[in-house]
């Protein structure tokens, strides 16, 4: 129900249409009834005779036209295509429909040239303009997503949905009155779903009474002790009639024949639903119709296309005071636009309904319109997964205001409607951890860590492959499962956290600086330049302290190694000097280590002054302090 003249009938007058043994009359008298259904079929027959040219075109037209108005955007699409082939300049607004479709089928780049087209045929530019910005808004929001699983239930439809309405243990919505909808046009009738889970319901049954007729009833509406329904209904029960009758017996249909929609509303008792009335603001020339009613009662919110909107069906809203309606008021240019806005939902200060015509993504959106104090603070595009490119509508929420549910074609093709749960759910964000690998004793990066991760979840969760040059470990996991973290690098000792399902904090903070110890390898020399002795001195300064208790803390954590621990000086000086110098350096070094509680016999001390330079400053070379520091350092030697 999403176009609403899909639910309007065009009543036949007994002195107006003749149908000729013509399918392409056949099919416009169809067309003009609103059973377009049967129209294609007419149609389809027409093209699969001998007609000429002028009527090929027509018939053409018009399936694309009929596809178009059923929602049927797959096959519109194809038939436009068609079409557009042979009536550019005579019928420009083909090109509009065409670009319209293709949004629908989330084409927004082809429909922008639809767009164009149409303006250079019937210079509407500001047209343009307006869907060209829409199909960029389309695009640019689309993954504006919320925390909202929405789910399909087994309410069948019949391929049009007429909206729910919460009632007892289950649900009110409209069923088709004929299992032949998927080939001709069926009418509906209000029923009651039993709730057997959010997505399962049974035990159908239309409503008996006065409530159902012969046309369509739909959108329902209850108050808050769900002892009055508001729903819509067509007006009369007349196929046909004859214009002299209609006014002087008062038929209710239009002056134009159309067997328009009233918002109705009936009591509940013991034998169904009863006391059948009529709201005052109905009109036999023009449809009121989507009720919803607010929570004390009080308040109507609809839609109708009576005189003096902005275009289309537009929002209304009714006041009672005492047991009189006031009169409609519209509800502005905020809400409503030049197309058609739908089924309102009013819940506290929000009124969620569809539209048209403000900014979407193809089709009917939901919005929100949050109201406060009684005065309009904004109006917001539910955005996914609320809306698709195709057709939403008929939004509901339950007071918890994390379930609910609304109807749709966005599953499949043909203009199908469903009707959908929606349940909120809590985004759990996933833990980032964050850190530098480095050598816990020379506090140096650490280039080439690898990482694993236990249970390996795939695409759960991300790690970084190898670290780089600077150490950076990068590990993205989700919350609420432990793992076991294993880092590896070559020549270090591998190094296992387990993390934690919930309480992470201080798990996660060693991370900041992730510490791996080298290997004990025969022959591995680690270096060590945060020794500092007293100038021409073999006293050890007390800034050297942090970098001997990483000396001891190897030594201790490899208890079975032996070292040979030397001491080296830059080329300033004499080479003997240095030596001796150097040596009495590794002696201190060792001195140190032992009143800590190192075994003597574990370490050998060696001075080697400047025989091992690190770089090119050798004797009589001139080098930067800079690049002497990088020869002064201590190295421990595994042997």
């Amino acid at each position: 129900m999403k176009n609403l003249y899909i639910i309007c009938l065009l009543l036949t007058a007994l002195n107006g249409v003749t149908q000729e043994n013509n399918w392409v009359k056949e099919g416009d008298f169809n067309m003009d009834h609103h059973f377009y259904k049967e129209a294609l079929i007419s149609y389809d027959n027409a093209l699969a005779t001998e007609i000429d040219s002028s009527e090929k075109l027509h018939a053409q037209s018009q399936k694309a036209l009929a596809y178009y108005r059923l929602f049927d955007y797959e096959n519109a699409e194809k038939q436009y295509a068609i079409i557009l082939k042979y009536a550019v300049i005579e019928n420009p607004e083909s090109w509009l429909q065409y670009g319209h479709i293709l949004r629908n089928n989330e084409k927004y780049e082809k429909a922008i040239d639809a767009y164009e087209t149409y303006g250079s045929y019937s210079g509407k530019y500001s047209v343009i303009d307006y869907y060209e910005k829409a199909c960029s808004w389309s695009i640019e929001h689309k993954d504006s997503i919320q925390n909202y699983h929405i789910y399909q239930t087994n309410l069948e439809t019949g391929g049009r949905s007429l909206g729910v309405g919460y009632f007892k243990n289950g649900l009110v919505y409209s069923q088709s009155q004929s299992e032949d909808f998927d080939i001709k046009t069926t009418f509906y009738d209000i029923s009651f779903a039993e709730k057997e889970n959010d997505s399962v319901f049974k035990n159908f049954e239309a409503y008996r009474g006065e409530l159902n007729r012969s046309f369509y009833e739909g959108s329902p509406s209850f108050t808050a002790d769900q002892r009055t329904m508001f729903y819509t209904g067509n007006a009369s029960e007349r196929i046909k009639y004859k214009e002299r009758k209609r006014k002087k017996k008062g038929y209710e249909i239009s002056s134009k024949g159309v067997n328009i929609l009233k918002i109705y509303q009936v009591s509940l008792s013991d034998s169904g639903w009863i006391n059948k009335k009529e709201l005052p603001f109905n009109s036999n020339e023009y449809s009121c119709t989507h009720p919803s009613i607010s929570k004390d009662g009080r308040t109507l919110y609809f839609i109708s296309n009576m005189e003096g909107g902005y275009g289309g069906y537009d929002l209304y809203v009714s006041y009672k005071t005492d047991t009189v309606w006031s009169k409609p008021q519209n509800m502005g240019p905020a809400i409503n636009s030049a197309s058609n806005e739908m089924t309102p939902f009013c819940i506290e200060n929000v009124i969620y309904f569809s539209s048209k015509g403000n900014m979407g993504y193809g089709g009917a959106d939901i919005f929100k319109a949050q109201f406060d104090s009684g005065e309009l603070v904004s109006v917001k595009n539910m955005g996914k997964p609320f809306n698709t490119s195709k057709d939403d509508f008929a939004f509901v929420m339950h007071e918890d205001k994390e379930h609910g549910y609304l109807s749709s074609n966005r599953a499949g093709t043909h203009g199908y409607d469903h009707i959908y749960g929606f349940e909120k759910f809590e985004i759990i964000y996933p833990d980032t951890i964050r850190g530098i690998a480095i050598n816990r004793i020379t506090g140096i990066p650490i280039r080439g860590v690898k990482v694993t991760v236990e249970p390996d979840l795939e695409n759960v969760f991300h790690k970084i492959e190898e670290t780089d040059q600077g150490g950076k470990i990068v590990l993205v996991l989700p919350k609420g499962k432990e793992f076991l973290v294993t880092f590896y690098a070559e020549g270090f000792e591998a190094k296992e956290i387990m993390i934690p399902a919930t309480n992470r904090e201080d798990i996660i903070a060693r991370f900041g600086n992730l510490e791996l110890i080298p290997v004990a390898k025969k022959d591995k020399i680690i270096t060590i330049d945060k020794i500092y002795f007293d100038y021409d001195k073999a006293t050890i300064r007390d800034e050297s302290l942090p970098a001997l208790d990483k000396i001891l803390e190897y030594l201790n954590y490899h208890s079975k190694i032996t070292v040979e621990l030397s001491a080296h000086t830059d080329a300033r000086g004499s080479d003997s000097y240095n030596k001796r110098l150097s040596q009495k350096r590794a002696e201190s070094t060792v001195k140190w280590l032992i009143e800590h509680g190192v075994e003597v016999n574990r370490m050998i001390p060696k001075g080697y002054g400047e025989s091992k330079l690190v770089n090119h400053c050798k004797n009589r070379v001139k080098c930067s302090d800079e690049d002497h520091m990088k020869n002064r350092r201590v190295e421990l030697k595994v042997l």
